[in-house]
């Protein structure tokens, strides 16, 4: 019988056909890095799949009550040697970032990795989840592999593939929140307990827009801090450590006694950076200052503003003045607490002085967040009688809550001597009075008289009836005529020379380019480069006499030649074009090199000698 076919391809056919029977199914495996974690902390989750068939993908189920930081997915070849020869094995590794979000036991259902073959499962891992933070046991530190399967990273240090995919994630509730926090727990009536309101987050924040502040109702406010920019420190919270910037600080002063509470702070935040930016409403909880009532038995003359440390001073701007000559008196507390509602005592002048009402003026300051300062109150005080008065001692009553006690402060009495105008007649003594001193009255005294006027009025003539005014009315119609007259001769010169045309554009470019040498460095290098790009184009168009924008830089290089461009001078253009171009596309790959751009430009509006 013939035999037909060929021996050595149903051998190779055959070989193949076993190899694929002995081929092994893909094996799907995951773990955690821990079997016991705290809500407050991260751990891993990696699942494996080994001979992945070409065209599987791994996915993962929902998980309702953990969270997902960041993921990233792996491949790497090894060859095995094995009875049946060597064999190419693939191992496909999906490493994903994950916290709790309750307490209790937690069950990770199985991986799946979906093949034209079928669908083939891990096994669940089961988790064990603690309030707050759980210390990671000793020796679970583990190298992370890149996206590559390249090198592995610490431990400590952060995948950027990870941290960018969670720059385009929602930021967790544990991530990012606000948090109003006072220096003092309870406060006396009038004493200042420091509001200080802080973002705590555990991503990168680009700002903050739209903060709305609770009604402070009960309270006199007044700023103490609020930064221009978000300057981060490092916090911890329940073991986890934290970016927290301070948003604002507030000095309350209650006016009411009993519990205060401070509403929420909401605030638009905005993390992220560019595009992978994205925006978060957060609000702080609301706080409770107890609020204590100032103790009974004050003294007579206190009033319950004047809480704090103070200290009272008062003066005469002289100590002698003329009869009908006003003298200042000034009366100043200097000190700790609420400054601009603090009450100064008023002060008890005898008949003689009248008295008017004070100006007020206050003067505040920080320091180490209180708020300190002064309160000056000026009075004029205006003799109506001559002779020697004494100004009473002033006291203050105020409340020390450092002690809890009240104090006084006491100013030492002052006394004013009136002595009778220049040109004053004759005094007549008052009897009765204890220093024996002359007084008079104001207007006795000075003898005033009633004003006796008698004037005759000459009354020029009226300006229209003036020679000048006819020259002054035909002046704006002249000047009109003149500017009009300019510059139709303006435009007349510059039909008849286009050359001083061109001149002033070439000059106008110039000054571009020296305009961004002085001012240059307060531009960033995006429109650094711009300005710097349309200038040079600018010039360009100028010196070939068509414009050049639009061109490539083959063109833009033959359109040079044929004018005469130089070597040196075609050289000078690609570098400047090359430097704008790399800020343009690249603007995180390098800094321009402003000085030396600049040079370039300038040699190329020399000309072409130049260059």
């Amino acid at each position: 019988m013939r035999r037909t076919g060929n021996p050595l391809l149903a051998t190779a056919l055959l070989g193949l056909a076993t190899a694929a029977l002995a081929a092994e199914a893909p094996v799907v495996t995951q773990e955690v890095d821990r079997s016991e974690v705290g809500t407050d902390d991260i751990f891993v989750l990696t699942v494996r799949a080994i001979d992945a068939p070409s065209g599987s993908s791994l996915q993962l189920p929902d998980f309702p009550t953990v969270e997902t930081l960041g993921t990233s997915r792996a491949t790497q070849s090894s060859i095995r040697f094995g009875a049946s020869g060597p064999r190419v094995q693939q191992v496909s590794t999906l490493t994903v970032r994950m916290r709790a979000q309750k307490p209790g036991k937690l069950v990770l259902p199985p991986a799946e990795l979906h093949a034209s073959s079928g669908v083939f499962r891990s096994q669940p891992v089961t988790l064990t989840v603690k309030a707050g933070h759980v210390p990671a046991p000793q020796g679970t530190a583990r190298p992370r592999q890149d996206p590559f399967g390249m090198t592995p990273f610490p431990e400590d240090d952060e995948n950027p593939f990870d941290a960018f995919r969670r720059r385009q994630q929602a930021a967790g509730e544990k991530d990012l929140f606000l948090r109003g926090e006072l220096d003092k727990k309870e406060v006396y009536q009038g004493e200042q307990a420091t509001l200080s309101l802080w973002i705590y987050a555990r991503v990168d924040l680009s700002r903050v827009d739209a903060v709305t502040m609770p009604k402070l109702d009960g309270f006199w406010t007044e700023d103490v801090e609020t930064p221009k920019e978000l300057t981060g420190e490092t916090r911890t919270v329940d073991g986890v450590p934290y970016r927290a910037y301070l948003l604002r600080r507030l000095a309350l002063f209650p006016v009411k006694s009993g519990q205060r509470e401070i509403g929420s702070v909401e605030a638009d935040i905005t993390t992220g950076f560019l595009f992978a930016g994205r925006r978060e409403h957060r609000a702080s909880p609301p706080i409770t200052l107890k609020v204590k009532p100032l103790p009974p038995g004050a003294p007579p003359g206190f009033q319950p503003s004047a809480v704090g440390t103070w200290t009272l001073s008062a003066e005469l701007t002289s100590t002698r003045t003329e009869l009908g000559s006003p003298v200042t008196l000034r009366i100043s507390a200097d000190g700790r607490g609420n400054v601009k509602d603090l009450a100064l005592p008023r002060p008890a002048l005898p008949a003689a002085l009248k008295l008017y009402d004070p100006s007020t003026a206050d003067k505040t300051s920080t320091a180490r967040g209180r708020i300190q300062g002064r309160r000056t109150q000026e009075f004029l005080v205006l003799p109506q009688q001559t002779g020697t008065f004494e100004i009473p001692a002033l006291e203050l009553v105020y409340f020390d809550p450092e002690t809890g006690r009240y104090e006084r402060s006491r100013t030492a009495p002052m006394s004013l001597a009136v002595v009778p105008g220049t040109g004053a007649g004759p005094v007549a003594s008052v009897p009765g009075r204890a220093d024996e001193s002359p007084a008079r009255n104001v207007l006795s005294g000075t003898a005033l008289r009633p004003l006796r006027v008698s004037a005759a009025l000459d009354r020029p003539p009226p300006p229209w009836r003036q020679p000048w005014f006819v020259v002054l009315l035909g002046l704006p119609p002249l000047v009109f005529a003149a500017a009009l007259a300019g510059q139709a001769v303006q435009r007349h010169r510059a039909r008849s020379d286009p050359g001083s045309e061109q001149r002033r554009r070439e000059q106008r470019a110039r000054g571009r380019l020296a305009a961004l040498r002085t001012a240059g460095p307060e531009m960033d290098d995006v429109a650094f480069s711009a300005e710097l790009d349309g200038a040079v184009a600018e010039l360009l168009s100028l010196r070939l006499g068509t414009p050049v924008t639009g061109l490539t830089r083959e063109a833009l290089r033959l359109r040079l030649a044929e004018a005469g461009g130089t070597a040196d001078f075609q050289a000078r253009v690609a570098r400047v074009q090359d430097a704008c171009d790399e800020v343009r596309f690249a603007p995180g790959a390098a800094r321009i090199d402003r000085s030396a751009v600049l040079a370039d430009a300038e040699a190329l509006a020399g000309g072409w000698e130049n260059a």
